[in-house]
């Protein structure tokens, strides 16, 4: 008994001993490792894959990683952009020192264009590219205004710069004289009409497509140019979760003063003394009390109580992002999955911003024959706005009263009886909800060897609220509002056949593109007055009296039929070719269908044998291309007969009946095309750490979408019409050097360059009797002249004492200047001013420009940007319009000049006046509107290793950022592409931080 109680302790110990000696040979030391390039830097981020089934895993920020291997003599590969892929044998090591080389070749990879990708060096087209890095160093709203400078032949303009709001983007300049100059937006595929709901978090890469050639492509809608968005996707390897957020404030800066409370009393003085008022007194005696005419004004002028409005109205904001992603994927699965949030408060009280987004991306390979795509994002925003008139901060006299003794908010500021300010923001409330909902789709069969069918389906939803409601205490209002539901839906189904073929030095590839869009627009709003109660602002719209009701609905189909074909031969003459059918629903029957070829040619200099060896050259290409593209931004069923509804009595009972509108038909309406050349070179020195690219482009724009205006012998007033012709050209010139390339120190600086010339070619096609082509002065339309313009006198001077005008000093017809009226400027020279001597002010600019550098230092990095816009002319009403506080008539504050008295014989502006403006004053408002701005600085510090093994992170990144911190121009404002009373722009002081696991 005992000795087999002994044999099977035995037995176990040994089956035990047996266990464990297979256990121990069954686990797998982990291997650890170090990456780095060909001049020691530790490359970050790089991708390793076990490739006989194992794990993944990434190096962290000094170049380390640590997998767990299958087996010991599994296989890993390293992958990492813009190097050599490189597959190694662990052979039972457990360190492994890995140096990756340059691949110039992948670095071209990464190229987005219409329907696909491409090498950089097989460009033959002009696309600019930009990364997320690039992005994220300007931390705005909207991604529109990140794009701001970023690309040569990119010109971003603020549209609107209250919380939430959007930039305008124009790509190489206007060329439609009523058409639409929205470019073409595209994300992921997806034709969206703006990306103002987009998270620039989630933005991998976009591509602006500037030439006829590479817009071609896409025909209908891309006159205007392309803007291709790629949201970021999973990658083969580990799992990575990105964590970052930022808190900051705004706060806004003026280059301008307003009166002080004495100022505006002297500038009041001064507006009935030079009429002749009594009892005004005498400018070393003044009487106030005359002058004022205003018991509260006057009290508090005596009393120096004084009110800045600004203050009350405006404060500083905080502004807070945060967004967190996942993404990683296997060989079969890749999968990318992101939120953010925003909040953004407004500079004026009462505005705010708040948006969520959310976006899952998500790739499927079951086998090599199919890929399979799925994306979704949805995205919702709430914006609260402020009263319009809030720009009463600036001409509110000082000497007003917000509050009366008790802290009570008065309705009146003065005794004129001119509103409170804060009256009107109290007693207004405005928001603006958005929903966004996109879902796309793909999947790509591959039948057979370089050949691909690919069906991508897209779908887009927006639903709006907008309400706003003025209470029953807000001057003029009974209790009156608004409330709009606004909902729109894009379908948009495309089929895309691929065909590639390589053989020795022939390269060839053929896509052939069959699409069908349709965009759905639904609107339903109503006004309403005397309201119940003010508790519920729009909500009881029910229970109000109706004084408007709306309903519309706009539908508008597409459809489109195109092919490429690109053509490379020995890698270093490059062919593209296309051309686009399309047919759209917003024309006549006749008219629907136009087409859109373009062709490109490429020469790869540097590929020649005579140049191929050459050490210092790394990339020389010239380009050249023409195409045609075209433009239907314009409102649907203008080709069918419009009506209007018209209420009657018909005997006693109330009607409603219909009669044609005021707009003429137009069956002949057709398509508006742009034709372009476009000329480019491509350079690249010493390893490509010099590089850069000049262009010059050339377009026509034809048979321009003009609503004119028609004989009203006819019984209309207006036509949609093809007519007139534009021209835009310019040259853009774009430099990037890597000046320093060290382990511990990289120093880079960049350049863009543009600049723009457009000009009206014809109009309508009428002559004079001298046979020249006629203006169009009533939109200001001029022959030869740039598209968008003002047209008016030359600002020359005052007039002082002791000058006599002589009747061909001034207008004909006009009454003898006096002293301290506006001197006119005898522009043609001819010794005698008429109308002849009005001026064509430009309102674009002729150029503008970008700077930006950026240094690392061991774990430190630092970035800036200064902008430029130079030749542009902009119309400022708050230097001479009387609502603005610019027609110095002293009865409402504005911006401080140095005008003309008796005592001041200033040569800057006219002599004040209580009830009347002095002639030509309108010319103070025309500023030169240049600006440089130094548009942003950061500088940011990466933990080092030690505490990245604390918290587990593979990288961390502490930053602070100051966006627009000063900005030099002659234009009086908050912002130099604003008139002063638009919402302030902000400048923004951040700090930040970027975690990756």
């Amino acid at each position: 008994m005992n000795l087999n109680i002994r044999m099977l302790r035995i037995h176990l110990i040994w089956s035990l001993t047996f266990l464990l000696l297979f256990q121990v040979k069954g686990q797998v030391a982990p291997l650890i490792g170090h990456v780095k390039s060909s001049t020691g830097e530790a490359l970050i981020g790089v991708s390793i894959l076990d490739l006989n089934g194992g794990s993944g895993a990434m190096t962290d920020a000094d170049g380390n990683f640590t997998i767990a291997l299958s087996k010991p003599d599994t296989r890993l590969r390293f992958s990492y952009i813009g190097y050599k892929e490189q597959t190694i044998s662990v052979g039972g090591r457990t360190r492994l020192e890995v140096v990756l080389e340059e691949d110039q070749a992948s670095l071209d990879e990464i190229v987005v264009i219409g329907y696909g990708t491409t090498k950089k060096s097989d460009l033959t087209g002009s696309v600019a590219s930009i990364k997320s890095e690039s992005l994220e160093k300007f931390p705005a709203t909207n991604v529109t205004e990140m794009l701001r400078g970023q690309a040569a032949g990119l010109n971003v303009t603020l549209d609107n710069s209250q919380p939430g709001g959007a930039s305008r983007v124009l790509i190489r300049g206007v060329r439609s004289l009523s058409g639409g100059q929205t470019p073409l937006f595209i994300v992921d595929g997806m034709i969206v009409p703006h990306i103002n709901d987009l998270n620039s978090n989630d933005v991998a890469s976009i591509e602006v497509l500037k030439d006829a050639s590479s817009q071609a492509i896409y025909g209908s809608r891309a006159s205007n140019g392309v803007i291709l968005i790629t949201t970021k996707r999973g990658k083969e390897g580990k799992t990575s979760v990105d964590f970052s957020v930022y808190t900051g404030v705004q706060d806004y800066k003026r280059n301008f003063d307003l009166y002080t409370p004495e100022e505006f009393a002297k500038l009041r003085f001064w507006a009935k003394y030079n009429e002749g008022m009594s009892g005004v007194g005498t400018p070393d005696n003044p009487n106030y009390a005359t002058v004022m005419d205003d018991a509260i004004m006057f009290q508090n002028l005596t009393n120096q109580q004084y009110t800045d409005w600004e203050d009350l109205l405006m404060t500083n904001a905080p502004q807070t992002k945060y967004d967190v992603s996942v993404r990683g994927g296997s060989g079969k699965i890749k999968y990318s999955a992101s939120a953010g949030y925003l909040d953004q408060q407004g500079l004026v009280q009462g505005s705010d911003f708040s948006r969520a987004n959310i976006r899952s991306n998500l790739d499927f390979t079951p086998n090599k024959r199919v890929d399979v795509g799925v994306n979704f994002s949805f995205s919702r925003s709430l914006t609260n706005s402020v009263d319009g008139n809030f720009s009463d901060i600036l001409t509110m006299p000082q000497l007003s009263q917000a509050y009366d003794a008790n802290g009570n908010l008065m309705r009146e500021a003065n005794t004129s009886g001119d509103i409170n300010p804060l009256w009107r923001v109290k007693e207004y409330k405005a928001n603006q909800e958005n929903d966004y909902l996109n879902l796309a789709g793909h999947i790509t069969f591959k039948p057979f060897k370089n050949f691909s069918y690919r069906i991508n389906a897209n779908l887009r939803t927006n639903n709006r609220e907008s309400g706003n409601y003025k209470t029953k205490l807000y001057p003029n209002s009974t209790g009156t509002g608004e409330l709009t539901n606004f909902t729109r839906s894009t379908f948009l189904v495309e089929n895309v056949l691929n065909y590639s073929y390589t053989k020795d030095a022939h390269r060839l590839q053929a896509t052939l593109i069959q699409a069908f869009d349709e965009d759905l627009q639904k609107t339903l709003g109503m006004n309403f007055i005397n309201s119940t109660t003010d508790i519920f602002d729009w909500n009881v719209v029910g229970d109000s009296e109706i004084s408007n009701a709306i309903r519309s609905i706009t539908r508008t189909r597409s459809q489109s039929y195109a092919a490429r074909l690109q053509y490379t031969l020995m890698d270093r003459y490059l062919l593209t070719a296309s051309v686009r059918r399309d047919g759209a629903s917003v024309f006549g029957a006749d008219n629907k269908w136009a087409n859109f070829p373009s062709m490109a040619l490429a020469w790869r200099i540097n590929e020649e044998e005579w140049l191929k060896e050459t050490p210092w050259l790394s990339e020389l290409k010239a380009r050249i291309s023409y195409g045609v593209v075209g433009n239907w931004a314009i409102p649907a069923y203008r080709t069918l007969g419009l009506s209007n509804s018209y209420e009657y009595l018909f005997g006693t009972q109330f009607s409603i009946g219909y009669l044609p509108s005021n707009q003429l038909i137009n069956p002949n309406l057709k398509w508006e095309t742009t034709h372009s050349f476009n000329y480019g070179v491509d350079f690249g020195f010493l390893k490509n750490r010099l590089r850069g690219t000049v262009e010059y482009y050339k377009t026509n724009t034809k048979d321009l979408l003009i609503q004119r205006t028609v004989p009203s012998i006819t019984g209309y007033n207006t036509m949609w019409d093809n007519l007139g012709e534009t021209q835009s050209s310019g040259f853009e010139f774009s430099l990037q050097a890597d000046i320093v390339n060290k382990k511990n120190i990289d120093w880079a600086s960049g350049l863009t360059f543009s600049t723009q010339d457009s000009k009206i070619l014809k109009i309508d096609g009428r002559t004079d009797e001298n046979g020249q082509l006629i203006n169009d002065l009533t939109n200001n339309w001029f022959i030869g002249q740039p598209i968008n313009v003002t047209y008016n006198y030359v600002f020359a001077g005052i007039w002082q004492e002791g000058e006599v005008a002589e009747p061909h000093q001034y207008l004909p017809g006009d009454a003898q200047p006096r002293p301290g009226d506006v001197k006119i400027l005898d522009y043609n020279g001819d010794g005698k001013i008429t109308v002849e001597d009005r001026k064509v002010y430009n309102l674009m600019p002729k150029w503008y420009a970008t700077w930006n550098t950026s240094l690392r230092y061991k774990k430190f990095d630092f970035q800036a940007e200064f902008y430029t816009v130079q030749g542009v002319t902009k119309n400022n009403p708050y230097l001479y319009a009387f609502n603005q506080g610019g027609s110095l008539n002293g009865k409402k504050n504005g911006i401080k000049v140095d005008y003309w008295t008796a005592e001041n014989p200033s040569n800057t502006a006219p002599r004040p006046q209580f009830t009347a403006s002095v002639p030509y004053m309108g010319l103070m408002g025309l500023q030169d509107a240049s600006y440089l701005r130094l548009r942003t600085v950061t500088l940011g510090y990466s933990l080092p290793k030690s505490v990245l093994n604390k918290i587990s992170a593979s990288k961390a990144r502490i930053y602070t950022t100051a966006t627009n911190l000063f900005t030099l121009t002659d234009y009086k404002s908050y912002s130099p592409e604003k008139e002063p009373g638009a919402y302030p722009e902000a400048r923004t002081f951040i700090l930040g931080l970027n975690l990756s696991f």
